[in-house]
């Protein structure tokens, strides 16, 4: 052997035990929180090395990651920096996992160069394949490190440059009602109204028209019109184009109203249809990475309730998205992969244009008409109403009081809306809580609307017989007999000053509302037939769980307790004890009665595309929830009753609301409900028309008065409109004040 080979090889046996002592003296070293990153081991090669670092980038192990790289970077790079730079970059690309393959590792002295290929998968993007990669490592006491710069996550990515995805969408498709009439138009032109009280003639005049226009509380604009100064020129509210053509001159000669068209995303009616379509805004705070995620750009618009929200991915579409690395100046330095997007899709709802305008118009003239009366602001806060088709359950129509104008969450709207963000402010701070949706969110007693439902169940049960007797008298004081420990129960028509009903037939006494007659059916029932049987019902007919509207709309499901007393099972037969139902059960119960039994799911959603060149990506299909095993007789002895409300002049309690009608008939139950205040809840639910029904109402206003009085003269309004009636005018005494108290006693209910 050569003096040069055997130097060589003493040298390698010193290296080796210099090796194997750094090693030992090593082996024990860990890293406590807060200590400084642990000293490699010399005995890892610098292929372990990059091994473990990727590792740690797959498993989100920042620290170990840190842990690996030479003392040079880490004091480049302090922990905290390393890991955002990580964390970023996984957002950015929403990073769910990697692979990589080492290939190769040239030694040079104290420095290595670790070629290998790497491979991200993304949600977004796919697999996002980058071969070729190299690692560069540096000897230091102790081991390898990794000597880390920014381009060690993506070649290009240098110092101050970024990661970004870009997409550009695409305009956002149009909502349509049932006929394919635009109920939300993309670019669509508003018409802005301002106004400056020194040049309006009649104010008084001027309150009136713009509170039926607008459909606001005229309360409100009163409010508003104190806040400025004669001269003061400010901003009112925005109409259609159509309104501005059929009501503009009146605006103009009582008015002097001032005008500013725009370009915006437009809701029909300015809100006449919010609480099913909802609205745009700009992303939230607290969801902006989810939608970065997705593609979309800080800024963009999204939906943040209703049809808009529920079907943000059909109505925006998913832009061509490209992943890309880009310097500070803003120049590409490399575009890392990309995605494909998709078109908006226009969608196409269950909705009446009309049939909604005309709702929601009933309503806010009625909350102005009665506001001297049970409308005032210390009384009512607001109402709902819907519309169902009896035979598919599709909604064609649905509003709720007060509503609001969309377009104040719409940061474009800005010019042309005086501070919006006060406005937007004031509606989040609301007491009557416009924003809510008072047709599917919130609860009620039904009261005697659900005197349909004991009306069925004691029919079925065959309580009574058809043309059998019963004697209403204005007090109950059987109850004691079936174990009652209230000893007397009135009917509604003594709280109200009128004669008793007397002999009636089970129909009869759904039309006369005969508290009596259901006193005694819900004792029966339960102790005939047992505790749960009238909840059964109720059930069966759709009542204590949600309708199905979710996700589009959000729903309460209602309360149906079994009665654990006699005297509870008394309270559930006319409506009240631990019984609610929201409006839309209460509609698709009157829909139950008009179609002979069948329950329907209600749906909102007709068509997705199909409309604007798109393909059609989905139609709905009406759906039967179950068919009601009840013989037509039962339906008839309830479809009897409900006519007999609207046509009875003796029992009838909707007579005066009703009797003049022309072109249809309807066939109805009024309630007035207890709520826990003075003020009761007035309901209506009604089908029309009498001899081929073809829809289902459910009105019902928070703390008025009688239904027959409050809840019933709106549904007049919105049949009119539906059978194309009009001239019907809403009563004279809502006009006037004061509210008069009813009073109801406890255990008991109006009619």
């Amino acid at each position: 052997m050569s003096d040069v080979m055997m130097t060589v090889l003493i040298r390698k046996f010193v290296r080796w035990m210099l090796l194997v002592l750094l090693a030992a003296c090593g082996a024990g070293n860990t890293t406590q929180p807060g200590a400084a990153a642990p000293i490699l081991q010399i005995s890892q090669s610098p292929e372990q090395v990059v091994t473990d670092f990727l590792k740690g980038w797959r498993d989100k192990d920042y620290a170990g990651m840190y842990g690996r790289l030479s003392q040079q970077s880490q004091a480049v790079y302090t922990l905290p920096v390393f890991q955002k730079q990580y964390e970023d970059v996984g957002t950015k690309m929403s990073l769910t996992d990697l692979t990589f393959t080492i290939r190769e590792t040239q030694i040079q002295g104290a420095a290595a160069a670790v070629k290998y290929d790497l491979s991200l998968t993304s949600p977004v993007f796919g697999t996002i394949d980058d071969p070729d990669r190299t690692m560069r490592l540096v000897q230091k006491p102790g081991g390898w490190g990794v000597a880390w710069s920014t381009m060690d996550i993506f070649d290009a990515m240098a110092a101050g440059s970024r990661l970004e995805v870009v997409g550009q969408r695409a305009a956002r498709a149009d909502i349509y009602d049932r006929s394919g009439r635009l109920l939300v138009e993309e670019n669509g032109t508003v018409v802005a109204l301002y106004v400056a009280q020194q040049d309006i003639f009649d104010t008084a005049r001027c309150l009136d028209l713009l509170a039926n226009v607008l459909m606001r509380q005229r309360r409100g604009l009163v409010s508003l019109f104190n806040a400025n100064n004669p001269e003061t020129v400010f901003y009112v509210g925005a109409i259609d184009p159509e309104t501005n053509v059929a009501r503009g001159q009146e605006l103009d000669e009582i008015c002097s109203i001032r005008r500013f068209e725009s370009r915006i995303r437009r809701y029909v009616g300015n809100g006449a249809a919010v609480h099913v379509t909802g609205y745009i805004g700009q992303i939230p705070a607290d969801q902006a990475t989810r939608y970065e995620q997705q593609g979309y750009n800080v800024g963009d618009l999204v939906g943040l309730a209703g049809v808009e929200q529920a079907y943000e991915r059909e109505l925006g579409g998913q832009p061509e998205q490209v992943l890309r690395i880009v310097a500070p100046s803003g120049v590409l330095l490399r575009a890392l992969a990309g995605k494909q997007g998709s078109e908006p899709q226009p969608v196409t709802l269950t909705l009446d244009r009309d049939l909604q305008l005309a709702t929601a118009q009933a309503l806010a003239d009625a909350y102005n008409w009665a506001e001297p009366n049970w409308a005032a602001p210390e009384h009512s806060p607001g109402a709902g109403a819907v519309v169902l088709d009896v035979n598919t359950g599709a909604v064609l129509a649905l509003a709720s009081y007060p509503g609001f104008d969309p377009a104040i969450f719409n940061p474009q709207a800005s010019n042309y809306i005086q501070d919006r963000g006060v406005l937007v402010g004031q509606l989040l701070s609301d007491s009557r809580q416009p924003l809510k949706n008072r047709v599917t969110q919130e609860q009620y007693f039904p009261g005697s609307t659900f005197k349909v439902i004991t009306t069925a169940a004691a029919a079925a049960e065959q309580m009574l017989a058809p043309s059998e007797l019963f004697t209403c008298g204005l007090t109950w004081t059987d109850g004691p007999r079936f174990g009652d420990t209230l000893p007397v129960r009135s009917d509604w028509r003594k709280t109200d000053g009128l004669e008793a009903a007397g002999d009636i037939t089970i129909s009869q006494a759904l039309t006369a509302s005969c508290n009596p007659f259901f006193y005694e059916m819900g004792a029966r029932l339960y102790r005939e037939r047992g505790d749960t049987v009238l909840m059964n019902y109720a059930r069966q007919m759709g009542l204590g769980s949600k309708t199905g509207l979710e996700p589009i709309l959000p729903e309460v499901a209602g309360s149906l307790k079994p009665p654990t007393s006699v005297e509870m099972a008394i309270n559930n037969a006319i409506g009240q004890g631990e019984l609610q139902a929201t409006i839309i059960q209460m509609a698709r119960m009157a829909a139950v009665v008009a179609n002979g039994g069948t329950v329907y799911k209600p749906y909102l959603v007709q068509q997705v595309g199909g409309v604007d060149g798109t393909p059609v990506t989905f139609q709905a299909q009406p759906e039967v929830v179950r068919e009601m095993d009840l013989s037509d007789e039962v339906w008839q002895i309830v479809r009897d009753g409900m006519c007999g409300v609207t046509t009875n002049e003796d029992l009838g309690t909707a007579v005066a609301t009703f009797s003049d009608v022309q072109g249809y008939t309807v066939c109805g139950k009024t309630g007035t409900a207890q709520s826990g205040r003075v003020e009761p809840h007035g309901w209506f639910v009604s089908y029309a028309p009498a001899d081929n029904p073809q829809i289902a109402i459910a009105v019902m206003a928070e703390f008025s008065r009688e239904g027959s009085e409050v809840a019933a003269p709106i549904t007049r309004r919105i049949l009119d409109a539906y059978f194309g009636q009009s001239g019907w005018l809403y009563p004279d005494w809502w006009n006037d004040g004061p509210y008069v108290p009813l009073n109801i006693p406890v255990g008991e209910t109006g009619g």
